[in-house]
């Protein structure tokens, strides 16, 4: 009897196979055993792969022994539904911590490292903080640095030493102090505290009402300095809408402006040639790519179809890769280079993922290909279209970002795909 491959259930379990060999595998499953129990095995592989990359506990395990340093296995670690330090009581050690909530009201006398949804810390940290949390809230002291991702970071106590956040939203309270300075990508930040040094911010929307010691440089899409707003150094601003500065703010030296436009200019003929140049590195370097390696070409494009499961894939590699470079930098394991490298390695891969997505989009243009000529046509098609669709106000960010994110998951399937079945090609070789 003729047995099917692992390869051809792969793709009769993903719906990637023609209807005429589905159904004869079908009927040919019902009375073959082995096929059968290879069905069902291969089944339950991509259904543990399924969870496995869209299961948020085991990511963040995943991201914690990547990013921490050596050091923090000696730590004491917490990985509970609801974690509390109470007051009085003192870890004398690294405290990391997974948690859905976790509150610090006691004495921390290390670093404090948290996976979390919400942190409030209204206790005494000795180390740094590093969050990546939904919402965090300092109102204790620490006396190291903060490094924050989070949806909302609010600053309320004193921080010693200086303050790195990736938020959507960031508070620094007029009664909060920053020893060093800070270092900000937020969607919107008011600024009501005290730091000793400088300020360096890209802001969606920035009020500064607070002291600045240092030098402030702030891109920003609109900035207000307030009346109480005091900048010792010098201070800098690019953004599209002109500042609104009061006139009771005290600056040291007047507000360099740099107004700038973000908008193409779709009347100058530049414009059209960049776009063309564009199209044509992108195409050339797809028609490098399917000539050098049709069959894995193949792979991700088929990938591709399976657009839900490949968005899922690339978000979660996505962010598994900026958070690695960016805590790799923080903590020191790899430093400021290895960081680099680690984005420089990811990049060709996200550039490549728009060749993916428009061989697909070209084929449900122009419907399936039989050769390489037909591969390209549809590769060129839909390459033009993502530039067009790219280049539209405001849609075009979302277009590219979902094109981004869906090549990249499937390119992540079909090298997991591959991986797979070379691990199993041994097992699966005839016995002589």
């Amino acid at each position: 009897m003729t047995h099917f491959d692992e390869m051809t259930c792969l793709l009769y379990l993903e719906g990637q196979l023609e209807r005429p060999r589905a159904l004869e595998l079908s009927a040919h499953a019902e009375s073959c055993a082995e096929c059968r129990a290879l069905l069902r095995a291969l089944e339950r592989e991509s259904r543990l792969l399924t969870q496995a990359l869209v299961e948020e506990e085991v990511l963040g395990t995943f991201l914690a022994a990547l990013a921490l340093p050596p050091s923090a296995g000696a730590a004491e670690t917490k990985h509970v539904h609801v974690y509390t330090l109470p007051v009085g009581q003192t870890v004398h050690n690294d405290l990391i911590v997974a948690a859905g909530t976790a509150r610090i009201d006691g004495t921390v006398d290390g670093d404090l490292i948290v996976f979390c949804q919400s942190l409030t810390i209204n206790g005494h940290i000795t180390g740094d903080v590093i969050s990546f949390s939904q919402m965090v809230r300092i109102n204790g002291q620490v006396d190291g640095n903060v490094r924050a991702f989070a949806n909302m970071l609010t600053l309320t106590g004193p921080v010693a030493k200086n303050v790195t956040a990736f938020a959507g939203s960031v508070e620094f309270d007029s009664k909060s102090r920053a020893g060093g300075g800070m270092i900000l990508f937020a969607g919107d930040a008011s600024l009501d505290g005290r730091m000793n040094r400088d300020l360096l911010g890209f802001i969606g929307k920035s009020v500064l009402n607070g002291f600045i010691g240092g030098n402030a440089r702030v891109a920003s899409d609109r900035l207000t300095i307030g009346p109480s707003a005091e900048i010792a150094g010098k201070a800098t601003y690019q953004g599209a809408r002109q500042p609104e500065v009061s006139p009771q703010a005290k600056l040291a030296s007047p507000l360099e402006v740099k107004i700038v436009s973000h908008r193409p200019d779709y009347t100058k003929p530049r414009f059209y040639i960049g776009l063309a140049l564009r199209w044509g590195v992108a195409f050339l370097f797809g028609v490098l790519i399917a000539s050098l390696v049709p069959g894995f070409f193949a792979d991700v494009v088929r990938s591709s179809r399976r657009y839900g499961m490949s968005f899922a894939v690339g978000s979660i590699a996505a962010v598994s890769a900026l958070i690695l470079a960016c805590v790799s930098v923080l903590l020191l394991v790899i430093g400021l280079a290895g960081g680099l490298v680690v984005l420089m390695l990811f990049a060709p891969a996200l550039y490549a993922s728009q060749v993916f997505v428009g061989t697909w989009l070209g084929e449900q243009l122009l419907g399936p290909s039989a050769g390489t000529g037909e591969v390209i046509a549809r590769l060129a098609l839909g390459l033009l279209v993502i530039r067009v669709l790219g280049v539209i106000p405001f849609l075009g960010w979302f277009v590219w970002l979902a094109v981004l994110l869906w090549g990249l998951g499937a390119l992540t399937l079909a090298i997991y795909r591959g991986a797979r079945q070379q691990a199993m090609a041994p097992a699966q070789a005839p016995a002589l």
